[in-house]
């Protein structure tokens, strides 16, 4: 190994981020928040869904890309256009490598945090941990194994954006980036859920509505993540709010030294 990267390693990285290929255990509980909260989320480039369904999701992966992370994940159904999809809300993962990757390749909001999952026979729990606090809980029940199951047409839409060097804007402006996702699940259930959202000043999950809970699913086997399209956006300023709210923690609230208050 070396610091500098032959012609051919490089080729074998490439190769690796072109297709993000997974192994993944999840508890995913569907759950209807409101129409008002989830136009207020959206940025500017996407419509709510005709029902403002989201999922709450607490998942382990291994990948061939970026070793082993766990995640706590809030995505909202929304609309790109002619295409129907999720995009995350917010994102928590374990370990420097998935966060990293995953928000300087594909634009995910990925932030640093703990998730775990437990079963005993039929029951699950799972959390999503972040700053102490547990900001995502679930608890559920399933039902007999379902059989496997395969598709790959499912869209998730992330927005890629980096911040200027100066600090002001971005650079290389706003991306809309479509991850089509493969899945080819060993063992699928489906049942019924219980969902717990907090909050933090960093992490407001708090503030989402959950007007009701819907079946909650699991599922093991694989997962893989390509890119059909990646669309530049209009108006890139319009979309400030939304990268520093998401994607961001708020600067404003990190303890400051005396000086700088």
């Amino acid at each position: 190994m070396s610091f500098v990267k032959t012609a051919e390693q490089v080729k074998e990285i490439e190769d690796l981020m072109a297709r993000g290929q997974f192994t993944t255990e999840s508890v995913t509980v569907e759950f209807t928040t409101t129409k008002e909260f989830v136009r207020s989320v959206l940025a500017p480039c996407f419509e709510p869904a005709d029902e403002p369904i989201a999922y709450a999701n607490v998942s382990r992966w291994q990948s061939a890309l970026c070793g082993e992370f766990d995640c706590g994940i809030i995505y909202l159904k929304c609309k790109y256009g002619e295409h129907e999809g999720t995009t995350m809300l917010t994102l928590f993962v374990s370990g420097d490598s998935p966060v990293t990757i995953g928000r300087e390749l594909w634009g995910e909001g990925k932030k640093l945090g703990t998730a775990q999952l437990y079963f005993d026979g039929q029951q699950a729990y799972g959390y999503s941990e972040r700053n102490g606090v547990r900001l995502i809980e679930i608890n559920a029940e399933f039902g007999p194994d379902l059989g496997p199951t395969k598709s790959n047409n499912s869209l998730d839409f992330e927005l890629k954006a980096q911040p200027h060097p100066s600090g002001r804007g971005f650079q290389n402006g706003v991306n809309l980036v479509c991850l089509q996702i493969e899945e080819d699940y060993r063992v699928t259930r489906e049942g019924t859920a219980t969902l717990k959202l907090a909050g933090s000043p960093f992490d407001p999950l708090d503030t989402i509505p959950v007007v009701s809970v819907g079946k909650a699913y699991y599922a093991e086997g694989a997962s893989c993540w390509t890119v059909p399209f990646v669309h530049e956006l209009e108006n890139p300023d319009a979309y400030k709010p939304f990268i520093f709210g998401q994607k961001y923690d708020d600067f404003r609230l990190f303890p400051k030294a005396a000086r700088f208050k």
